[in-house]
């Protein structure tokens, strides 16, 4: 079977295996209080100061205390080329991988591993000018498995977490995290690397620096004035315990690494290094595509690609891919003729306060389509900039003035000096301050543009006043020009003729006449009494009296026998539509109430509970 083709099966095991690695580690190198060692017996190797020896001087025979193990199997073994102390530590891991079965079985699968990624790994180091035996940092790290996660968020060979790796480079998105990516990570780990040995100064601290930071490992050197990590590591709270672990563990690594058969390892089967070749695709290319033209199976594919997280290439632009280059021939020939009809589908980026069903309502497909295609498990995935796989297609545009058809405003502002008027539509599910940060305005200016108040929450289909800077790009975002849309003035006579002519009724203003009452005036009007308290801001209890003002919003078929109506200009009211749109509430003064009985009554009040006839006034009416 080629080194390819089930190259991921392991990543679950390996996650296990390091697992039983951390628990040996506690086992191995649990703390011996003083007050548990027997008088006058030999203190351990690690509470004394180690030998001097290192890879930069000949290797003389190493220091064994009275009563420990016979080491003198380490007579003239080959040194790494990392800087090496004999650090009781380093010597308890080499008789861990050389005598323990759980040990030996760890670095077997190791050693037997090392050989996929080898020899890229080792084209890396060099080419940044860095000791070969780093390699073991992605062995201890991970074993040389590209798709390991940790508890705490490390991904990949090197382990990088989110943060260390966006500095380095390794992108992640929706589609991708290049952290699962060998060669990229590897390039990454080895920039990384490097950085911490320039500004430490030594292996020991870089390579403690790659497992506890660079800002924590600058803070103990401050602390205790010390920059020799072997007097750190015995020091009270100098180093944590897995660090000082860690290290140890990697020199001891590299010593195996450079004398297998020291430690029974010198007949391992190794695995067949990977050869690949890349080749570039289009954006969005399905790998179980790619796989067929390569003539093998989809997972193994997925295994040389272990960053691609959705089976597929990132939508958008082109992307490199790689291909066994023993499937390299085959998969030329195929791909002529297949990606010619590789354009199935096209690529959409939202668009600030663009929502799934805008992008679907565009490529003409549904939102669960669109769902299972991008595979997003929740609709707060959808955010500003995530590149969407879409039906390929020219999308059809929505007439940004047909959707708006008027956009209300406060009368306290209508313009702002040096600044570009815009209108932002909410989708639903930001807050101000998302907006605020969008289009580089303050919140405070949002609310006082807005009349909004500070603690409520953005209400869908909103339309937001905004007054931007003119250099600022908002062209990733859904906003109205005002040219697209028209604008009225909130409380204005416009605004209120706009809205109850949309909603199939006439505003009008009428002179209460002797006899009328609220019922009366509700029946010849084909409105109820709460309509009219509602509107005039009084309650349904109230008495009318001759003289008096009232807007009424009447049904235009009842407006020619009112008898003495007067309409908001003085003139006759002209009929509006006949009918109120699909939707459209007949039975308030337009909005969508939640009680239709709805007066502006506290619902408290025992008297809002009352079943009463709208026709006949309150038999004891409250003063209006």
């Amino acid at each position: 079977m080629p080194a390819w083709a089930g190259a991921q099966a392991v990543s679950g095991e390996e996650a296990a295996a390091l697992q039983v690695l951390r628990e040996a580690e506690q086992a191995l190198f649990r703390p011996v209080s003083s007050a548990h060692t027997t008088a006058g017996a030999t203190p351990r190797v690690m509470d004394r100061v180690p030998s001097a020896l290192s890879s930069d001087a000949p290797a003389p025979t190493p220091v064994v205390a009275r009563g420990q193990t016979d080491l003198q199997w380490l007579r003239g073994i080959a040194l790494p080329d990392l800087p090496l102390r004999w650090d009781e530590r380093v010597v308890r891991f080499l008789e861990y991988f050389r005598t323990d079965p759980r040990g030996r079985q760890l670095m077997s699968g190791w050693i037997q591993r090392s050989t996929r990624y080898g020899a890229m790994i080792d084209r890396e180091l060099a080419n940044a000018r860095l000791p070969r035996d780093l390699r073991c940092v992605a062995m201890a790290e991970s074993g040389f498995d590209p798709t390991v996660r940790s508890y705490a968020g490390a991904a990949g060979m090197w382990q990088f977490v989110p943060r260390t790796g966006e500095q380095y480079g390794l992108t992640r998105t929706h589609w991708v995290d290049q952290r699962n990516d060998p060669i990229r990570s590897t390039r990454a780990a080895a920039g990384y690397l490097s950085d911490l040995h320039r500004r430490l100064g030594s292996w020991e601290l870089a390579l403690a620096a790659y497992n506890m930071g660079y800002g924590a490992m600058a803070r103990s050197i401050r602390k205790y004035n010390t920059n020799d990590f072997w007097a750190l590591a015995r020091l009270e709270s100098g180093l944590p315990f897995e660090t000082t672990v860690y290290v140890s563990k990697i020199l001891a690594c590299a010593i195996v690494m450079r004398n297998p058969e020291r430690f029974g390892f010198a007949e391992l089967t190794r695995d067949t290094p990977i050869e690949i070749e890349e080749v570039t695709v289009s954006g969005g290319v399905q790998l179980s595509t790619l796989a067929r033209a390569a003539g093998m199976r989809t997972q193994d594919l997925s295994a040389l690609n272990p960053e691609l997280l959705r089976g597929r290439t990132p939508p958008g632009a082109e992307y490199a891919v790689r291909i066994p280059r023993d499937r390299m021939e085959t998969f030329a020939r195929a791909w002529a003729r297949v990606r010619p009809r590789d354009h199935t589908f096209g690529t959409h980026v939202v668009r600030f306060g663009e929502s799934l069903s805008d992008v679907a309502w565009a490529y003409r497909t549904t939102e669960e389509a669109l769902r299972e295609l991008n595979e997003l498990a929740d609709p707060s995935d959808v955010t500003a900039g995530l590149a969407l796989v879409v039906p390929a297609g020219t999308p059809r545009q929505r007439s940004s003035s047909a959707r708006r058809e008027v956009v209300s405003v406060p009368a306290t502002v209508i313009e702002v000096p040096g600044r570009r008027r815009v209108f932002y539509p909410v989708g639903g599910g930001e807050s101000l301050d998302d907006v605020a940060t969008f289009f580089d305005v303050s919140v405070d200016d949002i609310r006082r543009w807005n009349a909004l108040d500070p603690q409520a929450r953005l209400v869908s289909d909103m339309v937001l006043q905004l007054f931007v800077d003119p250099s600022r790009d908002v062209s990733q975002t859904v906003v109205l020009t005002p040219d697209d849309v028209r604008v009225l003035v909130v409380g204005t006579e416009e605004f209120f003729e706009y809205h109850e002519t949309q909603a199939g009724r006439v505003r009008l203003r009428y002179i209460v006449q002797p006899g009328d009452t609220l019922g009366s005036l509700a029946e010849r009007f084909g409105r109820r009494i709460g309509d009219l308290a509602r509107i005039n801001r009084f309650s349904r209890r109230s008495a009318v009296v001759p003289g008096q003002e009232l807007v009424i919003y009447a049904d235009p078929t009842r407006v020619p026998s009112a008898g003495l109506s007067v309409p908001t200009d003085g003139a006759t009211p002209s009929p509006a539509r006949a009918n109120a749109p699909a939707g459209a509430d007949d039975d308030d003064d337009g909005g969508d109430d939640l009680d239709d009985d709805d007066d502006g009554e506290d619902p408290s009040d025992p008297r809002a509970l009352e079943d009463e006839d709208d026709r006949d006034p309150d038999p004891h009416p409250e003063v209006g």
